[in-house]
């Protein structure tokens, strides 16, 4: 994440879903992957993560280009406005990225894609598959870390 502090909700109702922005990791081949990793389970952090019903399925999706119906939203993935967003203003997606499977230990991957070009950031929409689906947890770089990753297979 771009920030030190992200409150990350994946709340599925029909509609709910989380955007979320990584930087994209400089040094490497071509070759990208999204990676939850849990909270190690006797770790005073694992009460920080909350979820309910089935997170087995937890879709990532490439937002492309900023909703097609509003007008004031930036043209650039880069300097979308993430205060102005509603489900009626989403940002188009594009590639299914691949499926997390939250419960996975010690992590979840999905499989390899080519990592963004002439882009500063990956801009994703997480989404559960499954209605009644919620997981929430604060988003903090401190150890043990745990969270969302944008990773890139090294050389």
């Amino acid at each position: 994440m771009s920030t030190a502090l992200c409150r990350v909700q994946l709340l599925t109702l029909e509609k709910d879903s989380a955007i979320m922005r990584f930087p994209i990791p400089s040094t490497g081949v071509n070759a990208c992957a999204l990676s939850w990793r849990p909270p190690p389970e006797l770790s005073a952090r694992a009460k920080d993560l909350t979820t309910k019903g089935d997170i087995t399925e937890i879709e990532a999706w490439q937002l492309i280009a900023p909703s097609a119906t509003s007008i004031t939203v930036s043209s650039s993935m880069d300097e979308l406005d993430y205060d102005t967003l509603s489900y009626s203003t989403l940002p188009v997606r594009g590639e299914l990225l691949g499926v997390l499977d939250l419960t996975a230990r010690p992590n979840s991957t999905t499989v390899e894609f080519a990592c963004p070009s002439g882009a500063d950031s990956l801009v994703v929409e997480m989404r559960c598959q499954r209605v009644a689906c919620h997981v929430s947890f604060m988003q903090i770089r401190m150890q043990p870390s745990f969270g969302f990753e944008l990773v890139r297979r090294r050389e």
